[in-house]
């Protein structure tokens, strides 16, 4: 039995379950809630979730975006999503004096994060890399950041060859929640030249996610939380063939 057909089995076991308490009593523990049901080597960002699937999970009622994996961006500067975050972002609500850098960029289109900048994604297929290209006043100003193509197929391949996505619904008693897995998809993936066709389309897209702690510990200090590659759940068929 390949690895599809043992998930499909797994999850028919958790569908007849019903409501399932949440491990961790948050309105966004969908997603620990069925790595612990699967017993899923979850929390690893280096391999799958379970066996050689990634697991996903989309609320019912929402076209949610779809993280495909996290890759730092490189350049001649380090650690180069703090130091685009420094130059183009723009001033954190509470804390005027520190600059968060937030957002999508799309390969299709320029778009404004914050007033002052607009970015876009380019491939450069010569050099074997989507460029960050950064613009003032339609002129521009700098395209040194990257992530160059063997990085991106390596993790790409490695984490998302075969996904699993559970749709759920959720509901809260008594402060508590739970979620019901009601449907789960199988896909299995296209190719890397996919991949790159789709950014070029718009299709996937990178997100910035440089922020300032509001709370806790490092409260008003800056933290990076990642710099993902994306997709609408709408548009898996996209990168992906589906099995189930």
């Amino acid at each position: 039995m390949n690895s599809f057909e043992i998930l499909k089995s797994k999850y028919q076991e958790i569908n007849k379950k019903g409501f399932i308490k949440s491990i961790n009593n948050y309105k966004n523990g969908a997603g620990l809630t069925i790595e612990h049901e699967l017993k899923s080597t979850g929390g690893d960002f280096n391999i799958p979730d379970f066996m050689d699937i990634e697991i996903k999970t989309v609320y019912k009622y929402r076209d949610a975006d779809i993280e495909l994996f996290n890759s730092a961006p490189d350049g001649s500067h380090f650690p180069a999503a703090l130091w685009v975050s420094n130059n183009y972002g723009y001033p954190d609500n509470k804390y005027k004096n520190i600059k968060v850098f937030k957002g999508n960029i799309y390969g299709n289109k320029k778009n404004y994060i914050g007033n002052k900048y607009e970015f876009q994604l380019r491939i450069n297929r010569t050099s074997k890399r989507i460029e960050l290209f950064v613009y003032k006043n339609n002129m521009l100003i700098n395209n040194d950041i990257y992530w160059d193509f063997d990085t991106l197929k390596e993790k790409l391949e490695r984490k998302d060859n075969k996904v699993g996505v559970f749709k759920f619904i959720r509901k809260c008693i008594n402060n508590e929640w739970y979620y019901k897995y009601e449907k789960l998809y199988l896909y299995k993936l296209k190719s890397f030249k996919t991949f790159l066709d789709l950014i070029e389309k718009g299709i996937i897209f990178v997100t910035f996610k440089v922020d300032v702690h509001k709370s806790g510990k490092y409260i008003g200090k800056i933290s990076d939380h990642g710099t993902s590659f994306r997709i609408y759940f709408g548009n898996m068929h996209k990168l992906f063939y589906k099995y189930y």
